[in-house]
């Protein structure tokens, strides 16, 4: 059953998903097109095999091709800064999908926590006779080894403060059962054995013989503690003719006592919390601890306010999904999960929301292995890091943040590729297309479309894919699931600046056909839409900042970029490649004159359309 629930469905990032459909509507769109400029460059009465080449040169440049190799750059990168933050990516789309998440369902020791416990406090009922310390230096399962838990590490430590450590090994240990909620050590005790048992405080009290005066102290000893937050440990004893192998084979126990343990707060744990909730993702915490004692830690973390926004999981049995449903709906904590209801818990969750989920054992990993971001920590067993999509090296709640953060970043980054692609490309569309509609000579070249989309445009996308994030980044809730990838408004957007491009070229072209023939005006549309791509560029940096802010951004790779694209075109017009690509000799002023008007027209075109995309933002 565990394995069937951990079968990993194949499936695609929502980003991804979204990039699927809009590259799909694109090529759709330029297949259709493509026959209709077939058709018109034939009307146009331009030779057959002449309307191939220009139609496939259409094609080709009004298609993103360079876009899945940009992207798979742009998300290795992202992998490596993750991992810097010691968050090890195991599945690649987890980086998207992460950027989109919508809750985080985490656990509380050791990602919330230091999983440092430390013993606060002891109680035992008026009638036991064995010393508690003692107990508890028996109780340690060692498995005939140094213990590895840290519950079993805080009650050896105290044990030892207290001179109380046993020098000897147990005869057997019996591991913590989740059905029972206990673990034990056996002890030879003269010619019989003695049992010692910790765990949760109503599954010992329940397995052992008390009094209902014991009980009713007992409970509010467990009210008292768990009210300060402690994680309540039960311990009893019992004694044994032989050896029992499991929990099923227990009698009655007495009941020894409690003790209390504390685990410490990361102190950049509750600002990480703030964090996530001013992006507009909630946080749920998950633990085994007591209700009272998860309220408690939850109110610490600044979760929740009451105790309506806690769950008892040991009621989730009882509950119908849809009755389930309505109450993970308004509950930040869950105590006294198991890690088998964790599975149910997330399946709720997935019906709302886009979900990362925490986990380190066995039992998590159907979880882990379900939720859009499974995220396994770093000390956990190597099932569970195998079945998560993030490893967190240090356990830390914050890394989990940072990793949210370099998400939002790349799917920002990732429509900026998009945007200047599509545009640009679409520009290109235009103004080949709008030559054969008012019926004059190619502007440019099949060879110099070409060269534009793959030399030009190639050298920026993948430095507009590692731009650094922008401040508002965190501020602004998740998109919805089904949002499109590229707003209405960058859309407009993109058609607005591809509309000016081609514009730009097609008034550029006909002007100075007019008057210095076709291959002239040829060689200054060259210029007008390859100055204007470098424009685009520029207005591609930000969604929503203007040019003139984002200019104090540093980005490295986007000037080492541009500085190539211009050696390129340089190359071009004093190099052996001006032959190839029908370059003619032009005046310099025409060439300068052209440049700058196709710089700063894009631009101001795209700040002003910026500007009203901020002030109806703030209406």
């Amino acid at each position: 059953n565990l394995a069937m629930l951990s079968k990993r469905e194949s499936t695609q990032s929502p980003v991804q998903r979204k990039i699927d459909t809009l590259i799909t509507r694109v090529i759709a769109a330029v297949s259709a097109i493509a026959l209709v400029a077939f058709g018109l460059s034939l009307l146009r009465g331009m030779d057959l095999l002449e309307s191939l080449r220009f139609v496939m040169a259409l094609a080709v440049s009004a298609v993103p091709e360079s876009l899945p190799i940009a992207i798979s750059v742009v998300l290795v990168l992202g992998m490596r800064r993750m991992a810097a933050q010691k968050a090890l990516v195991h599945q690649m789309r987890a980086i998207e999908t992460i950027g989109v998440i919508t809750t985080i369902a985490t656990d509380k020791t050791g990602t919330l926590t230091k999983n440092k416990l430390t013993v606060q406090q002891t109680w035992t009922p008026d009638e036991a006779t064995e010393n508690i310390d003692r107990i508890i230096g028996l109780v340690v399962n060692r498995a005939h080894a140094k213990s590895h838990d840290p519950l079993d590490i805080a009650l050896n430590e105290y044990a030892r403060k207290q001179s109380a450590a046993p020098r000897h090994a147990p005869v057997r240990d019996l591991p913590f059962s989740q059905a029972h909620a206990m673990s034990a050590t056996i002890w030879h005790h003269g010619r019989q054995f003695r049992l010692y048992v910790k765990g949760a405080p109503e599954a010992i009290l329940a397995a052992c013989r008390v009094s209902a005066r014991t009980k009713k102290r007992a409970q509010q000893m467990l009210d008292e503690m768990t009210a300060r937050g402690y994680r309540v440990i039960g311990l009893a004893t019992g004694e044994l003719d032989e050896a029992i192998d499991s929990f099923d084979q227990l009698g009655k126990l007495s009941f020894a006592g409690f003790v209390a343990v504390a685990d410490v707060l990361r102190p950049e744990a509750p600002r990480a919390i703030r964090a996530a909730l001013k992006a507009g993702v909630s946080v749920r915490m998950i633990t085994g601890d007591h209700f009272e004692t998860a309220y408690q830690i939850g109110r610490e973390l600044d979760m929740v306010e009451n105790r309506d926004e806690v769950f008892d999981c040991r009621d989730m049995a009882k509950l119908s999904d849809d009755q389930l449903d309505a109450i993970v709906t308004k509950t930040k904590v869950f105590s006294r999960v198991i890690p088998e209801q964790k599975y149910r818990l997330l399946t709720i969750l997935k019906k709302h929301h886009i979900t990362a989920m925490t986990g380190d054992g066995v039992n998590d990993v159907p979880a882990l292995t379900n939720a859009h971001v499974g995220v396994a920590m770093g000390s956990g067993s190597h099932i569970a890091k195998d079945a998560g999509d993030i490893i967190l090296l240090n356990d830390n709640f914050k890394t989990i943040i940072d990793a949210m953060h370099e998400g939002r970043t790349i799917i920002a980054n990732i429509r900026r590729m998009l945007f200047y692609l599509l545009s640009t490309n679409t520009g290109e569309l235009i103004t080949m297309l709008g030559a054969l509609l008012i019926g004059i000579k190619t502007p440019l070249e099949p060879v110099q479309i070409l060269w534009v989309n793959l030399v030009t445009d190639t050298s920026m996308v993948i430095p507009l894919g590692l731009e650094p994030g922008e401040k508002q980044a965190m501020n602004r809730p998740p998109e919805r699931p089904d949002a499109p990838i590229l707003s209405h408004q960058m859309i407009w957007r993109m058609v607005i600046v591809a509309a000016t491009m081609s514009v730009m070229a097609l008034a550029v072209y006909i002007f100075f056909e007019k008057h210095y023939g076709h291959d002239y005006a040829q060689t200054l549309a060259f210029i007008s839409l390859v100055v204007s791509q470098w424009a685009n560029a520029f207005n591609a940096r930000s969604d929503s900042e203007s040019i003139f802010t984002r200019l104090k951004v540093m980005n490295a790779s986007f000037y080492a970029g541009i500085s190539l694209s211009v050696m390129l075109q340089l190359l071009v017009f004093f190099g052996p490649l001006g032959t190839i690509l029908h370059i003619t000799p032009i005046n310099f002023w025409h060439g300068a004159l052209i440049g700058l008007a196709s710089f700063v027209i894009p631009i101001l075109t795209c700040e002003i359309h910026k500007w009203w995309g901020r002030r109806n933002d703030h209406a």
